[in-house]
This record gives structure tokens, sequence and C-alpha cells, in this order.
């Protein structure tokens, strides 16, 4: 068999739904490289038959009469130019038939493998993907991201809290759909929070990033809405207030975002229900408050690699609280704001 019969048998075997794996790869290898649209031309070029005689046409024109053509040639011209053409109709109706299955074809021959990852409560991991972007994941918090960039864009799916050094790359715009927010960027480095039990948040540390409602949140009585979006940059802060849209902060200290991959806690005037799930992510424990007048109490602090108990030493002295550590459990009861 020759290199054209093989690249036809190869396009008649995708027809007809009977190529393996291993045949699909090589035809979308041989597609991509322009090799078989060759082939096939050449091989039209190349078809002796195009320009043969038929057994069954006789002459009807004597050969001395060369400048009046015969009905042979003009049979065998017409029968060369529709065998032209039907090998032309067959290549451009294969091209198209694989352009429309290319996501198809591209999936099976490299597909997008997915990696899982999720922090426990208390740790905070760091990981590195594989078109050198840097992310620090923080306790309680689980990314989605491919294996290998094989696509159009770059695409991650975060629940909890992570900063991201995004290694630039025009081509591939950088997408992480996080929640109720799609942040974009193409090269930048910046923080998304996403836990459930606190309002969406992207901070820029460097860069500029756009941050949009996901498609699935911009509906309205079963109707669709404009998304609401907003263009972010260097120490600038968005937080997501579902119908009221975006609230921003400009020139927000790096720390209040960044601390946390070093191991430190800052409480800017927060309030010890903003507080509490923070801790409890942090030190992998249930906190309970006895009193809700307590949880509007603020606090000012920041607490770098301190243990539990020092964090809890200082609320007492604060707020005149008094507390009880068991196992994973902390109950806290009384105090007062000052």
């Amino acid at each position: 068999m020759d290199q054209t019969q093989f690249y036809k048998q190869l396009v008649d075997r995708y027809k007809n739904n009977q190529a393996s794996v291993e045949e699909i790869e090589v035809l979308f290898h041989l597609i991509k490289t322009g090799e078989i649209e060759q082939s096939l031309y050449d091989s039209i070029e190349a078809d002796p038959s195009l320009y043969e005689e038929s057994a069954d046409v006789k002459k009807v024109v004597p050969e001395a009469q060369p400048l009046v053509p015969s009905v042979v040639s003009i049979r065998r011209s017409w029968t060369g130019l529709w065998k032209v053409a039907a090998a032309i109709v067959v290549f451009i109706s294969v091209s198209l038939l694989l352009y429309s299955k290319k996501g198809e074809i591209r999936d099976i021959v490299d597909p997008v493998r997915l990696v899982r990852v999720e922090v426990p409560m208390g740790r905070v991991r760091k990981l590195q993907l594989s078109d050198g972007t840097e992310v620090w994941l923080n306790a309680g918090s689980v990314l989605k991201y491919p294996q290998k960039f094989n696509r159009e864009k770059r695409v991650l799916t975060l629940e909890g809290e992570a900063f991201f050094k995004v290694f630039h790359d025009a081509e591939k715009p950088f997408i992480i759909h996080s929640g109720k927010l799609n942040t974009v960027v193409l090269g930048t480095s910046f923080n998304v929070k996403t836990y459930g039990d606190s309002p969406a948040q992207v901070s820029v540390r460097s860069g500029k990033v756009s941050v949009a409602e996901s498609a699935a949140d911009v509906l309205e009585d079963g109707k669709a809405k404009a998304q609401r979006m907003v263009i972010l940059t260097k120490d600038q802060q968005a937080t997501y207030l579902g119908t009221e849209g975006f609230n921003i902060r400009k020139d927000v200290p790096a720390g209040e975002y960044m601390g946390w991959q070093e191991g430190e806690l800052v409480f800017t005037g927060k309030t010890l229900l903003e507080m509490k799930p923070v801790l409890e992510r942090w030190y992998g424990v249930k906190i309970l408050m006895d009193s809700k007048k307590l949880a509007n109490c603020r606090m000012v602090g920041s607490y770098r690699q301190e243990t539990l108990k020092n964090v809890l030493e200082a609320m007492r002295f604060a707020l005149n609280i008094t507390y009880k550590i068991e196992g994973n459990k902390v109950t806290i009861r009384g105090g007062s704001c000052k």
C-alpha cells in the first residue's frame, strides 16, 4: 500500500467511525501539518486514469484534422475534469467534516487531564503550574486545573482562597472560575477569595485583571440581564455584593490579603463574626460564641506564626472574654466591646 492509499484509507476509516484512537491521532497530525492535503492533490495530478481514453469510445474525426477537436478528446477532457472536481469535492467534504469535529478529535488525541488539589484546614500549600504560574492555596481551599495547558485558554476552578502569580502569555488568557465570579488576566499577581461564609473578593498586587459575574448568576426571573464587570489595577480590591454589584477599594495594603501566605493573620478592624471563619480554617477548629453582641465587636491586630492560645489570649485581654479549648472545639463566653 502506497502513502496515498494509506491516507485515503485512514480518512475512510474515520468517516465510517472505524478508526482507532491511534489512527485518529495520526490523522489529526497529518491534517495539522498539511501532509494529507498535499497528498490528495498530488494523487489527482498523478492519476493517469484522468486522461485515459474510455474503451467504448470510437474516434469519429480523422487524425489528419488536428485543428478540429475530436469527440474522444472532448470526452476525455470532461472525464478528467469531472474526476478532478469529484476529488476536490471529496477533499473539501472530508476537511469540513474533520473541522466540525476538531473539538472531539482534539479531546481524543490530546485530552485535558484535570488535577484536583485540596488543602486541609490549618495548612497552606504552594503549587507551580505547567506554564510556570505560581499558586498559593489557603486553608480549606480546592483548586482544579489542567495538568497541561493544551487549549486556547488557561482555565481553572477555585473554591476558597488563593494567591496567583501568573506567567504572562498573551496568546492564552488565564481564567479563574470561582463561585459567582470569573477573573481574567494575562500576566499579573492577585488574590481571589471565594469562601462560602463571606463575600467573594479579588485583590490585585500587580498588573491588571477583569472581574465579572458568572453567566449562571446573571439571570433575573428566568431572563438574562447585563453582566457586571470591573477592571482592577495595582492595590485595588473588588468585593462582590450580589445584586448590589461590586464595592471597589483603592490603595489596599498588601498585608491584608497576602499575609496568610507567610503565616500571618491580619485583622484590620474586623468583627469577631468576620474573624471566626478565618480562625476556624487557620487552626482547624470549630468556634462557638454564646453572645450575639460579642460577634459585632471589632479587633485590630496582626498575628504571625502565633498559636491559637496566644490569639485567644489577645482577645481575652481586648474584649474581656473567657474561652475553653477542648480538642478541635473552642467555646467563647462573655465579653464586651470597649
